[in-house]
């Protein structure tokens, strides 16, 4: 009985809910690369005409509500697979991220804490099938 509620949950679970973790590190590493000055991505924010993107008053903002709606995404994955494995993994890379970004400028942190980021939601999605199998 629990395990035919739970498999109506995941169903019923809307687009957001399932890729909103996916869409906020998308937006965390553009406004990390961003803030950070990657050439080629510059580059191509120049040439589409959107140059006034490239400044930190805008994407250290912006960076930190991508960090959260990634945080909000993982926190709604606790609901369905019950552990906080992915969720601690990307607290602590967000953080590193923030830090790596808005205080020190360091790339090789920064790359770092996105990495996190990227292995926060492969755990999630990975949790959430697993607990679908059951």
């Amino acid at each position: 009985m629990n395990t035919h509620k739970t498999m109506n949950e995941t169903k019923d679970m809307s687009f957001w809910g399932r890729h909103i973790d996916k869409i906020g590190i998308a937006g965390s590493l553009f406004a990390a690369l961003c803030c950070l000055g990657f050439p080629a991505l510059i580059s191509i924010i120049s040439a589409v005409g959107l140059g006034l993107l490239i400044n930190d008053a805008i994407l250290v903002p912006l960076l930190i509500v991508f960090l959260l709606v990634t945080l909000v995404g993982l926190y709604l994955g606790i609901r369905h697979h019950r552990s906080w494995l992915a969720f601690g993994v990307g607290a602590i890379s967000a953080i590193v991220i923030f830090i790596a970004v808005a205080v020190v400028s360091n790339k090789l942190l920064a790359i770092i804490g996105i990495g996190g980021l990227i292995v926060a939601s492969i755990v999630n999605v990975w949790l959430r099938m697993s607990r679908r199998s059951f």
